[in-house]
């Protein structure tokens, strides 16, 4: 089997190519790693959100079958 390079060190270097390879999956990463970060704020907000309308919902039903009795 024939390895495609000889130590550690010319694995990270990649034939000078290294600091491109590197900071090409550094900012892919780091890419990922926001989008799945914003995606689970959305998220969040979107049920609080949600939530509250709801209750205001609730509330506002509530209101007006209350008024109705009366």
């Amino acid at each position: 089997m024939n390895f495609a390079f000889n130590s550690l060190h010319d694995f990270v270097m990649m034939g000078h190519h290294g600091v491109y390879v590197w900071s090409a999956w550094l900012v892919a990463l780091l890419s990922m790693i926001c989008l799945v970060m914003q995606s689970r704020d959305v998220r969040q907000r979107f049920f609080k959100t949600e939530q509250a309308n709801s209750q205001l919902q609730k509330a506002r039903s509530a209101r007006l079958k209350h008024e109705s009795f009366k």
